[in-house]
């Protein structure tokens, strides 16, 4: 146990990542949807918008994971949608049931961002770093807190 609070407390300080950080799948659909797609989506855009404007492109968030305080987004999740907007501006996108797909050349979402150079590590701890400031006012204003 004391191991994994000192690795934890080590990663942070190398990383320079608090762990106070709260990642949500709302805040990230928001960040994502104003800041790669600033082209399509409103600056005056509501949680709402953001989040139909995703799933129509195919870039997939779940109600239960955006309605769920408790779901954190991790790595994964984070390399999902970076991952899955790549394929869509590189118009390669193969979307299946709604959502696209993760190229067969990959395992995981992780291993496509590598294998792309997609860079997607230093995405994270950037949105790591703004979650440690406490959630989007689109967020806050959604679930009745702003």
């Amino acid at each position: 146990m004391k191991f994994s609070i000192y690795f934890v407390a080590a990663l942070s300080l190398i990383f320079g990542v608090s762990v106070q950080a709260n990642p949500t799948f709302a805040d990230l659909a928001v960040l994502l949807a104003k800041g790669q797609f600033k082209e399509h989506v409103s600056v005056d855009a509501s949680l709402e918008e953001c989040v139909a404007f995703l799933n129509q492109q195919g870039v997939c968030f779940s109600l239960f994971d955006l309605m769920d305080p408790a779901r954190r987004v991790t790595k994964e999740d984070f390399s999902r949608v970076i991952g899955q907007s790549r394929l869509l501006f590189l118009g390669e996108a193969d979307v299946v049931d709604g959502c696209i797909k993760k190229p067969a050349v990959a395992i995981t979402w992780v291993d496509y961002c590598l294998l792309n150079d997609v860079g997607f590590s230093e995405l994270w701890v950037r949105f790591l770093r703004r979650m440690e400031k406490g959630s989007l006012l689109e967020v806050d204003q959604f679930f009745g807190g702003g």
